[in-house]
């Protein structure tokens, strides 16, 4: 047996990073011509979260204000006031993932080259 047939596993581990180092840079660069259902499918599932997360957050509020109303006897005011804030706290959800402000926290994005100001160091934190 030649030693060449063997199979080297440090070899292969090493095409498989490569693999997927290419399948990273491909991702980060854009979408490539064959990723057009991908792309679409992303788009889909941004949709079914906003419309998921406005829902649920008027039904959660709305059944809180309901189990408030038959606690202290306060028949359509908790209910009322809750449903309120249930579509407030819905909408600044669906702001979030819009915008891309639901991302781990201390992360920030930097803006593109083009919209930094001149005299702005985006690279300083004032806190």
């Amino acid at each position: 047996m030649d030693e060449r047939d063997t199979r080297d596993p440090l070899r292969d581990l090493e095409q498989r990073l490569d693999r997927a180092r290419r399948g990273q840079e491909r991702e980060a660069s854009g979408a490539s011509p064959e990723d057009g259902p991908s792309v679409s499918r992303s788009g889909l599932g941004l949709a079914l979260r906003i419309g998921l997360e406005l829902v649920v957050a008027v039904v959660v509020a709305t059944a809180i204000g309901w189990a408030f109303d038959n606690w202290l006897g306060t028949r359509p005011w908790g209910m009322i006031v809750f449903f309120f804030l249930g579509v407030g706290a819905g909408m600044v959800n669906v702001w979030r993932a819009v915008t891309g402000m639901g991302m781990a926290m201390g992360y920030r994005q930097e803006p593109p080259a083009t919209e930094r100001r001149k005299d702005a160091d985006w690279s300083d934190d004032e806190d």
